[in-house]
């Protein structure tokens, strides 16, 4: 299958499981789910996951983020996905999702500040490919 048939195949099952209007509920579940889907057709599985993630209520307006824990020490770094228990619908938990994958991959994979900068935006019409938004 070329790369072009499986991001086709993706979207139209993402535009099938997201038609919903009603109040999503996350769960481990479906973010393990749609992270490999997004992870395969937009980082080709070069992402690897989160080192922990967690369902939980965030100050402010933030609808998801990526929580990094550095041990200058030891050298390491981990990356913790925090989503919110809830979402208006499915599309905006999987948007969301698709967003903090992207600041992972600025962070993880390039080294980057992980900003809402040219790189970050860059990955807006690979998403919109599939049906999500950045």
């Amino acid at each position: 299958m070329t790369r072009t048939e499986k991001k086709m195949k993706i979207r139209k099952l993402l535009r099938k499981d997201l038609t919903g209007k009603s109040l999503y509920k996350t769960t481990y579940k479906d973010i393990k789910k749609y992270f490999g889907l997004i992870n395969e057709c937009i980082f080709e599985n070069r992402l690897s996951p989160f080192n922990d993630v967690k369902i939980k209520r965030i100050n402010g307006r933030t609808l998801g983020q990526v929580v990094i824990m550095e041990w200058k020490r030891k050298g390491t770094r981990q990356y913790h996905l925090e989503m919110l228990p809830e979402y208006r619908n499915k599309k905006e938990f999987v948007d969301t999702l698709g967003h903090e994958m992207v600041h992972s991959y600025q962070m993880a994979n390039v080294g980057d500040t992980g900003n809402h900068n040219k790189l970050f935006y860059s990955f807006g019409p690979k998403l919109k490919q599939i049906g999500l938004s950045l």
